[in-house]
């Protein structure tokens, strides 16, 4: 029986192993055996009243028979029985009983034969006549051990050989030692290709120059984890990218032993990430034509990113401002915020197929542009819940302008046709002077009182229930109609018009 194991070190594996063992001996020498059973009895062995937990087979096939009915915790095997003779004794032994440790006995003190069996594995080899009581029972401990770790060893390989990133094990010199089946088959390379040789001799691309290596070797070499990305190449000469990361493996003294590489093939990511580039570029050049900035929203962090054009129609390098929801709402202009956001919202919620709105920005200089933004939700969760939203900003300042003017125009054209109506009509009432009053709507008059009286459009938008941008108009169209320059000319209009109090 074994207790549990807390760590894989072989100090608390022979710590774990119960001394109450039992052996299977396969003898067929009576003398041998009563010789073996006398010394177990004075070993730790013993189970405390002078018995001895053996049991005892005169042949191999008898001793086969015995294990499978009760498993052993360790065998002791001669090699000549009266059924079977030398090291096809141990292969069979091992085949019936894989994860029982074999210690074989022999009466030829033969180093081949020693090796043989060692390689048909056998876990120790002793020559009768020649070893004590403690010899014997330092084989059997030992030889449980050892079983005990190679067990473990071969569970770490296979684990190992499962994985999915190339392991390479390499001496302190870069001499790879061990390697898995995915090196293997990133490389083109098999483990005895490997053996014995440095990695450079074998997958070196000659991308890297020598500084590279250099500063690589100078991480490892005191006692530091190294990790990067490089270009091999296969055994066919083909290359290949690759995310390395070696650690060294360092003793209790703290001197390097091995080093362990974990090896990445990321050569379909570099070429997905190349080919995600070239498309980026080329949207950012067909785009850079229509004069659209995109932009790109994480909505679960708040972080916006964003073109070279959306940048530059504000006036700023692509580095100078944080791009954020915080900052894109500091950005925009306070009266304009609020419906520009409720339009944005509306749309995560999914109450409009795509987000456009018009609305002002500052410039780095200080002054207002307009932008008209369309978006769109591009990505939700498994609730319907917004991830990312993305988008273009177009700089309409120049046509908002335009349409500004044209309607200005067809408003001084329609009042033109008026008063020319009112002309035709009596031919003794004077035409309205360009500036007259009278050419204004009864909007425009409320805007204007209220403007001089040294109200701010959000004020005003207010008292006359409209929007900010409504009463800006207003205010853009007075002093057109009005040919006025300032708030000053038009507060002084409205007095001498007697459409205020006589007020500064």
């Amino acid at each position: 029986m074994t207790k549990r194991l807390s760590t894989d070190s072989a100090a608390e594996i022979v710590d774990a192993i119960s001394p109450e063992l039992s052996i299977l001996v396969v003898e067929d020498e009576p003398g041998d055996y009563r010789l073996i059973d006398v010394c177990l009895r004075q070993t730790t062995f013993s189970d405390g009243h002078g018995g001895s937990p053996i049991v005892w087979a005169t042949n191999l096939a008898a001793g086969i028979a015995a294990a499978r009915d009760k498993e052993p915790a360790v065998v002791l095997l001669d090699l000549s029985l009266p059924d079977s003779k030398g090291i096809a004794t141990v292969q069979a032994m091992i085949a019936a009983l894989p994860d029982v440790p074999v210690v074989v006995l022999t009466g030829q003190n033969d180093n081949r034969l020693a090796m043989a069996a060692l390689e048909a594995g056998a876990q120790d080899f002793l020559v009768k006549g020649q070893f004590d009581c403690h010899a014997l029972e330092r084989a059997l401990r030992y030889a449980q051990v050892r079983a005990k770790l190679e067990s473990r060893l071969r569970l770490f390989e296979v684990a190992l050989n499962s994985a999915a990133n190339g392991v390479v094990i390499a001496d302190i010199d870069g001499r790879i030692q061990w390697a898995n089946q995915a090196f293997s088959e990133m490389t083109g390379f098999s483990l005895a290709e490997v053996v014995g040789h440095n990695p450079n001799e074998l997958v070196k691309s000659g991308k890297q120059d020598e500084t590279f290596y250099r500063q690589m070797w100078h991480t490892i070499l005191s006692g530091q984890p190294w990790s990067g990305e490089i270009v091999n190449r296969r055994k066919d000469g083909s290359f290949y990218d690759e995310m390395l990361a070696i650690a060294p493996v360092t003793m209790r003294d703290g001197t390097i032993r091995n080093f362990v590489a974990i090896k990445q093939d990321i050569t379909e990511r570099k070429l997905a990430e190349k080919r995600l580039l070239q498309s980026e570029e080329r949207l950012e050049f067909a785009l850079s034509g229509s004069d659209l900035g995109i932009w790109d929203i994480d909505l679960v962090v708040g972080n916006l990113a964003a073109s070279a054009r959306w940048h530059d129609m504000l006036g700023y390098r692509v580095d100078e401002i944080e791009l954020t929801l915080t900052g894109w709402k500091q950005l925009t202009h306070p009266d304009d915020l609020t419906q520009a956001q409720d339009s944005f919202y509306a749309h995560l919620r999914g109450e409009t197929p795509i987000y456009e709105h018009e609305y002002r920005m500052r410039h780095k200089n200080g002054h207002w542009i307009w932008v008209l933004t369309r978006g769109k939700v591009v990505s939700r969760d498994e609730r319907g819940n917004p991830l990312r939203a993305a988008g273009t900003n177009q700089d309409i300042s120049n046509s908002k302008r335009l349409n500004l003017e044209g309607t200005d125009l067809l408003k001084r054209i329609e009042v033109l046709i008026r008063a020319a109506g009112k002309r035709s009509d009596t031919t003794e009432q004077p035409a309205e002077p360009a500036s007259s009053p009278a050419l204004l709507s009864n909007r425009q008059r409320e805007v204007m009182e209220l403007v001089a009286a040294g109200y701010k459009s959000t004020e005003i938008a207010k008292r006359l229930r409209i929007t900010p941008a409504t009463v800006d108009t207003h205010r853009r169209d007075l002093m057109r109609k009005l040919d006025l320059h300032s708030i000053a000319d038009l507060t002084r209009y409205a007095i001498q018009h007697k459409l205020i109090s006589g007020q500064a």
